[in-house]
């Protein structure tokens, strides 16, 4: 990491992925900028642990782990404080915007009532775009375990969102 980068480069192309994750896990926006901020002092601390990785699924490793202690430490599982919604990117009409904003908000809370083990493999693959390898090195599994509790929680997902009257997003 030194040879390429540095801690603060990382930091300026990394803050806004590792913030949205850790918010993705917590739904608290005080607690999510503490653990972004102890993720980048971990990240400087183990620095010798890096072993030219790609360094942003090492970043993010670094931040589940911290995200993991906290919660350890306070023995917490879920955070519910606000719920944020993803815009649409065309104009639709008024009425298709609202099914589609129900559909998204009904996913996003059956994504929350989910364990933090599953929610963490359907963010880190369905919005984070990393590969199934990259979200075993990360999270400590194998690669099996990976793609299985994938597929059955994107299938337990369209099962409580058919169950709930919504088709899937």
């Amino acid at each position: 990491m030194g040879k390429k980068f540095n801690l603060e480069t990382i930091y300026s192309l990394y803050v806004q992925d590792v913030y949205r994750y850790i918010f993705s896990l917590c739904k608290n926006e005080a607690l999510a900028q503490d653990i972004v901020q102890e993720t980048f002092t971990r990240a400087f601390l183990y620095l010798e642990s890096y072993k030219d990785e790609k360094i942003k699924p090492w970043l993010f490793k670094v931040a589940n782990h911290t995200f993991i202690d906290y919660i350890r430490k306070e023995k917490r599982t879920t955070y519910l404080e606000d719920v944020t919604t993803m815009p649409t990117k065309t104009v639709e009409a008024a009425e298709e915007t609202f099914i589609h904003q129900q559909q998204i908000n009904e996913w996003l809370v059956i994504l929350d009532s989910l364990p933090v083990h599953k929610k963490n493999i359907v963010i880190l693959r369905d919005y984070y775009h990393f590969s199934y390898q990259e979200i075993a090195d990360m999270l400590g599994l194998s690669l099996p375990k990976v793609k299985v509790t994938l597929f059955r929680t994107r299938k337990e997902i369209q099962e409580k969102m058919k169950g709930s009257g919504m088709d899937e997003v």
